[in-house]
């Protein structure tokens, strides 16, 4: 784990807030100027952070009870966190709000979650694919630009008879390759983007590709040849690194977080999860919807008020039409 995991945590922390036991009358903090018992500590928390604090514990309630995380993957991940920010951790938990137990509880829950993820959000044909493509390197070139009709016309001018390398110069928005011919070098899997990945791995020797679109726009690849890996391990042995990897870009890219709402809302749902609380009742529904479910909601919203604005309008159109027969 990375010095930042305390701010990627650190919202976690906001379970300690919550209600504090002891008498209602009972005061937790004392002064000159006025009291602060445990109902108003607990009513302040609640409106603050009630929500936040309800949703983080319905997520270690339905993912403890699929998933499993030992004291010492705690230990573990809480030694790698200590070891890197040396003696100023003691001082940075404090700035962070939070105590060594309540770091380790929510280091407890963050790896539910990446169990989770690794589990239903990365699937097993797509960790084989992988791992028979890191078997493998590529050594490659491309020619990106905007849209799809330039890629085309690049690929005729190729198949014309024009250069690669000269082509590339004249027409590659990648200015980090366009002078070297569209030249990348030697690149094994997960180096390039996913739809970028996957076509080059397809792709035989000396091949031109079809205009293959990415996040950057349209890349024309060749690769031009192929060397196998050495060390790489049997499925059995690679699998985790594998999934961690993946999980890792699923971080970076920012899809984790949506994805892992959908499942927790899932398991939420399948766990029948309620509250009689009024005041968390709207937060807990929202948090067990899917981004599916609230899409469809979000289209049959649009649709009725489309329904009313041309119902209404078919009304004034009908009331103006019976004013002008009068």
């Amino acid at each position: 784990m990375k010095k930042t995991v305390l701010s990627l945590t650190l919202a976690a922390s906001v379970l300690a807030l919550g209600a504090c036991s002891g008498g209602d009358s009972k005061a937790i903090v004392t002064s000159k100027v006025g009291d602060i018992s445990v109902a108003d500590f607990n009513k302040k928390a609640k409106a603050l952070t009630g929500s936040y604090v309800m949703q983080q514990l319905v997520t270690e309630k339905v993912l403890a009870d699929k998933y499993e995380v030992t004291d010492k993957e705690i230990k573990e991940a809480y030694d790698t966190t200590a070891s890197q920010f040396g003696e100023g951790f003691t001082q940075a938990l404090a700035e962070s709000g939070l105590t060594e137990q309540g770091f380790k509880d929510s280091l407890r829950v963050q790896l539910l979650q990446e169990k989770a993820l690794k589990d239903q959000a990365i699937k097993e044909e797509d960790v084989k694919k992988y791992y028979e493509q890191m078997k493998t390197e590529l050594n490659g070139r491309h020619i990106l630009v905007a849209d799809e009709k330039t890629a085309k016309e690049v690929i005729e001018k190729i198949k014309g008879g024009a250069k690669f390398e000269d082509v590339a110069k004249e027409y590659s928005t990648d200015t980090g390759s366009a002078q070297k011919g569209g030249e990348l070098g030697w690149f094994s899997v997960g180096a390039m983007v996913d739809e970028f990945n996957d076509a080059a791995y397809a792709l035989e020797l000396n091949t031109l590709s079809e205009p293959v679109k990415s996040s950057f726009g349209y890349h024309v690849i060749e690769i031009t040849e192929k060397r196998d890996v050495k060390g790489v391990g049997a499925f059995k042995d690679e699998e985790e690194n594998i999934r961690s990897t993946m999980l890792n870009k699923l971080n970076q890219t920012g899809e984790a977080q949506a994805i892992l709402k959908d499942i927790i809302a899932k398991m939420a749902k399948d766990a029948n999860v309620k509250t009689s609380d009024k005041d968390l009742k709207d937060s807990l529904e929202f948090f067990t919807t899917t981004s599916e479910e609230q899409a469809k909601a979000a289209e049959e919203a649009a649709k009725k008020a489309e329904d009313k604005a041309a119902k209404e309008d078919s009304e004034d159109k009908a009331e103006d039409t019976d004013k002008e027969s009068k």
